[in-house]
């Protein structure tokens, strides 16, 4: 007889004559916290998904608003659900792989009591009360950094401690996969959390992309891979495939694994070796995987029957095939070719929530419900745990084929020329097919819960023969034995502990300086060169809007981030350099995009479009699912309060600095970088996406957009469509001047009904909006949508004809104007006097755009707010302005003023 692949047969024989005390009331204690958390997190999740398509609901409070929904969502999984899962299935596994009890009873109890009520439920609290971090998979505040901290070196303390007398030949697989998570994620969590917010900018981005791998690669994937290895061969009661093979997928994985974190930020201004040395771990990883999941499997040869009828295998095996599917998919989405396409879109959501719920989740699953069926006392109920995975799989299924196809549509709408708003507008029916696919999902995980409590209660006293345990001596069947593997290794590593440390230490070092202490020196030498010598820090107010921006989530919608691929730059501007965030603690340039990245929206858009934009979404962006923040306000968007104020000094000052640098800035677009640009790429290549000061309210460059003399109905119905979506909120729907964001804006969006515009004003308007006010550039619609708006727009207008003016009526209207309008409009009316060159928004040209007379009236008598326009009423009689009235209008149209074509 060959010796089993679990070391020496004659040694675990001897270990399964006595059993170690367990903790069986710590396993039901975390048991039951981990299906609390889980369904808790999982109505997070849920309303965070709700909130997509219904954007006011629950929005009245901040405790309500996504961002912060978000946050608990994430780590109420990561340490709520996952951690109390794993914790329990530790007091389970360690004292059967070392043959020892756990270090302490009591000790055990004091970390129950710290992660939970310390660590989670404050977190969650606190998270609520606006109190976080604005970084992926570390958002608990700092304080409650300290206490995870704690807890992870308590955790080290009880369940690595049984391990120290074990010798490193005999330590099971899954031993070395429980030492390996607990060891480097206590160095991990430490440096990821904590370095971030002591090193600025790209530099802290680069430690950020490494724990946001390192939270699911030396945390999550290590235990719950130790799960599948210590839950298959226990129910099978069969040997693993190849002890070799799992120990050279262990090394690999911690090897490996921490080299991935930046390919989070692949096109990033992180150096491209670093982003290059990412991808290429990353696809060395999922060769890893397919060596651990190619193992696993091969394990449960000839066991299609107890798969089929043991649920808790059935849930290790599902989970094995998602680490598998996760795996490649990740590997194959840090490619620099499929990463420009899909990143940031909700392909990346669906991955994360594959890995986390169908790999992770199935997987711990499938261990707890293993450990319940074992321990003495407790109910369990196969029935309802048989409907829950079947639930979770149906809810899984369609939630991640539903993100996929979304991130496909979004990632070809971001290459477009479409309006950023038509992506979210591209992804309403999936977003709320998501929502609906989180209902089976808790309900799945109620269930699960339900056969924690429920069913036969099993025998008080140890069964006798504990199929559990994974080092107890396998079938003898010698067909399915492979070959013996020797253990022997050097007495300076005859224990289990050092070689975990010495070898994890080293991977986990080596890391950090490859991917984030050398880049971070590069970065730094790539500032001082290219960083301009007078750059201007946060004012203390920007400085504590981006607070508020951090602690509301807005990182998690909006980047600050534009990528040095060829659809951002024409999309948002110049790449982001280095030196622009050298002085932000943390950074926010975030992994995903649902509104536009925000990097360039300095001089984009008006303060005043901006509260109004926060006080309610829609009443800019009609179609926005952003979440209101009223309680900033004072009632209404005009009338702002001092973190609104804040908030706002805040996204007015993004790309100031690029800006104000002008072509100098272009010298960071270098290196491994330039090769991602045009060959003609400067800063005459990058598109103004501000609105543009144009000479008489007319530019050459703007296509006209000519209406047919009799317009096609069909063309007139989608030019109201184009209209209703993405001017009504300004304008109105009735395009009075009566919008949602009306009362908020200086000045006021016009009635359209009261204003004559020539042709190529109106082009001109719609390509480079008017600056200094809230009409944005609309270059970015299709040519037909602009063909048809114009159609629209044209047909609401009621022309004036030019009025015929008597020669005293002439004189006495020519003698008025020019004492009093001269100065901004110019003689002859085209805005273009001696005052003009410094307001705006510019005075208006009245030879191409004609005022009714109620209009005229209106503006003559109160004036405009937020422009130079005073109001007249004060210092001229009714008289003199109705007699200035047609003399303006009998300027529209002469044709020796006219400027364009």
């Amino acid at each position: 007889m060959k010796e089993s692949t679990y070391g020496a047969d004659t040694r675990l024989n001897k270990r399964t004559l006595a059993l170690p005390r367990t903790e069986h009331d710590l396993i039901r204690w975390h048991g039951h916290a981990a299906l609390i958390t889980v369904v808790i997190s999982a109505l997070f999740g849920i309303l965070v998904a709700t909130k997509f398509n219904f954007p006011n609901f629950m929005g009245g409070h901040a405790w309500e608003t996504w961002g912060r929904l978000r946050y608990n969502h994430t780590q109420g999984i990561f340490f709520g659900w996952l951690g109390n899962a794993f914790i329990a299935f530790l007091y389970y596994v360690v004292p059967r792989l070392t043959s020892r009890p756990v270090t302490s009873r009591k000790l055990g109890w004091t970390i129950f009591w710290v992660w939970n009520f310390v660590v989670v439920l404050p977190g969650w609290v606190l998270v609520c009360l606006g109190f976080s971090q604005p970084l992926e998979w570390a958002e608990f505040p700092l304080i409650v950094d300290v206490f995870v901290i704690l807890s992870f070196c308590l955790l080290l303390y009880q369940f690595v401690k049984p391990f120290f007398r074990v010798p490193a030949g005999e330590l099971y697989v899954s031993g070395w996969y429980i030492i390996g998570g607990l060891v480097f994620t206590t160095f991990a969590y430490t440096i990821g959390n904590i370095v971030p917010e002591l090193v600025p900018g790209a530099k802290g981005a680069a430690f950020s992309g490494l724990w946001i791998h390192d939270a699911v690669g030396l945390f999550v994937t290590p235990l719950a891979v130790a799960m599948a290895y210590y839950v298959i061969p226990a129910t099978t009661r069969r040997p693993i495939y190849s002890h070799f093979i799992s120990m050279l997928g262990f090394w690999l994985l911690f090897f490996i694994y921490p080299l991935n974190g930046t390919h989070h930020y692949v096109y990033s201004a992180i150096p491209m070796s670093a982003q290059r040395g990412a991808i290429i771990a990353s696809a060395y990883l999922g060769l890893d995987v397919i060596l651990v999941v190619t193992n696993l499997l091969l394990s449960l040869r000839g066991s299609g029957d107890k798969v089929g009828g043991n649920v808790a295998l059935r849930f290790t095996w599902f989970g094995v095939v998602a680490y598998l599917v996760v795996s490649l998919q990740g590997s194959m989405q840090a490619f620099m070719p499929i990463n420009r396409f899909i990143h940031f879109s909700d392909w990346v959501i669906g991955h994360s929530h594959l890995a986390m719920i169908g790999f992770a989740s199935f997987t711990a699953a499938g261990a707890l419900a293993h450990v319940w069926s074992n321990t003495p006392g407790v109910r369990y109920s196969s029935r309802a745990m048989n409907w829950a995975f079947w639930l979770l799989t149906i809810g899984l299924g369609l939630m991640v084929v539903d993100l996929t196809a979304a991130g496909l549509v979004e990632g070809q709408m971001w290459v477009s020329r479409a309006p950023w708003i038509d992506s979210v507008r591209a992804a309403y029916p999936y977003w709320f097919t998501r929502i609906l696919s989180g209902f089976p999902i808790i309900a799945g995980f109620i269930l699960f819960w339900v056969g924690l409590v429920t069913g036969p209660r099993n025998p008080a006293a140890q069964p006798a023969a504990d199929l559990t345990r994974t080092d107890a001596k396998p079938l003898q069947d010698e067909s399915h034995e492979p070959n013996a593997v020797d253990h022997g290794v050097p007495s300076i590593l005859s224990h289990a502990f050092v070689v975990a440390f010495v070898a994890g230490f080293g991977f986990f070092a080596l890391s950090f300086v490859v991917l984030a202490i050398i880049p971070g020196r590069n970065l730094q030498a790539e500032i001082d060169r290219t960083a301009p010598k007078s750059m201007q820090r946060l004012t203390a107010s920007e400085e504590h809007g981006r607070q508020l921006y951090g602690r509301e989530g807005c990182a998690y919608c909006h980047t600050e981030q534009v990528r040095t691929i060829l659809s951002d730059v024409q999309r948002f501007g110049a790449p982001t350099a280095a030196w622009e965030t050298q002085y932000d603690y943390p950074q926010l340039w975030g992994t995903r995009r649902i509104g536009p990245d925000l990097a360039r929206e300095n001089g984009i858009r008006t303060e005043d479009w901006q509260y109004a934009h926060l006080y309610n979404p829609r009443s800019t962006v009609p179609d926005s699912i952003m979440p209101g923040y009223t309680w900033m306000f004072h009632g209404d968007a005009a009338k702002p309060g001092s973190d609104a104020y804040d908030l706002v000094a805040y996204l007015q000052s993004l790309g100031r600095e690029r800006n104000n640098a002008g072509e100098s800035g272009d010298q960071q677009v270098d290196h491994g970088m330039a090769m991602e640009m045009s060959s003609s790429y400067g800063s005459q290549g990058v598109p103004d996406t501000h609105p543009r000061v144009t000479a008489f309210g007319l530019d050459d460059a703007a296509p006209i957009f000519a209406m047919a003399q009799s317009p096609d109905p069909n063309r007139l119905a989608h030019g109201h469509d184009v209209y209703a979506h993405n001017c009504s909120g300004c304008h109105g729907d009735n395009a009075d001047g009566k919008g949602l964001a009306g009362a908020a804006l200086r000045p006021r969006a016009i009635d359209l009904h009261m204003e004559h515009f020539s042709e190529a004003h109106l082009a001109t308007v719609l390509w480079d909006g008017v600056s200094g006010s809230a009409m944005p550039t609309w270059r970015q619609l299709e040519k037909s949508d602009l063909e048809d708006v114009t159609t629209y727009v044209r047909s609401l207008e009621a022309k004036t004809a030019s009025p015929m003016l008597s020669p005293d009526q002439q004189a006495g209207a020519a003698k008025l104007y020019a004492a009093n309008c001269v100065s901004c409009h110019g003689a002859t009316g085209r805005g273009d006097g001696p005052a003009a060159g410094a307001l705006k928004p510019s005075p208006v040209n009245f030879q191409v755009r004609q005022p009714s007379t109620e209009r005229a009236r209106i503006v003559l008598n109160d004036g405009i707010s937020g422009s130079a326009m005073p109001a007249w009423k004060s210092r001229l009689t009714q008289q003199e302005i109705e007699s200035l009235i047609p003399y303006i209008q009998s300027m529209y149209g002469k044709p020796m003023e006219m400027a364009h074509p």
